[in-house]
C-alpha cells in the first residue's frame, strides 16, 4: 500500500482512511496503542486484541500443549470455557482486553 497524506484537525483528530480501516479489521469502537519515537519524530499505532482474540489464542496454545488429566473422572476445560464460567459469575464491562 502506498504512504498516505492524514490531516491533523483544528481539535488533534486524524481520520484512518477505509481501506487501511478495512485492511486491518478496525471497525467503530476498536482500540488502538499508541507509540511515540521522539529520536525519528514517529508514531505507530497497534490495534488491541479484543478479550476474544486473546481467548481463541490461549485455546490454540491449549489445544497444542493439552495432556489429558491424571485421573479420567476430572473435567478438562479449555481455557475460554473456565474463562467464560468465571465471566457467568463476574461479566465484563466492555469486549475489550487491557
Amino acid at each position: 500500500m502506498q504512504p498516505q497524506t492524514l490531516t491533523i484537525s483544528s481539535v488533534g483528530q486524524i481520520t484512518i482512511p477505509r481501506k487501511v480501516r478495512k485492511l486491518l479489521g478496525l471497525e467503530k469502537g476498536a482500540k488502538l496503542d499508541i507509540e511515540v519515537n521522539q529520536e525519528n519524530k514517529s508514531i505507530t499505532l497497534k490495534k488491541q486484541k479484543t478479550f476474544k482474540e486473546v481467548m481463541a489464542a490461549l485455546d490454540e496454545i491449549d489445544k497444542k500443549y493439552h495432556t489429558p488429566a491424571p485421573d479420567p473422572r476430572a473435567k478438562h476445560m479449555s481455557v475460554s470455557e473456565m474463562v467464560e464460567e468465571q465471566l457467568k459469575a463476574h461479566p465484563l464491562e466492555n469486549d475489550t482486553w487491557v
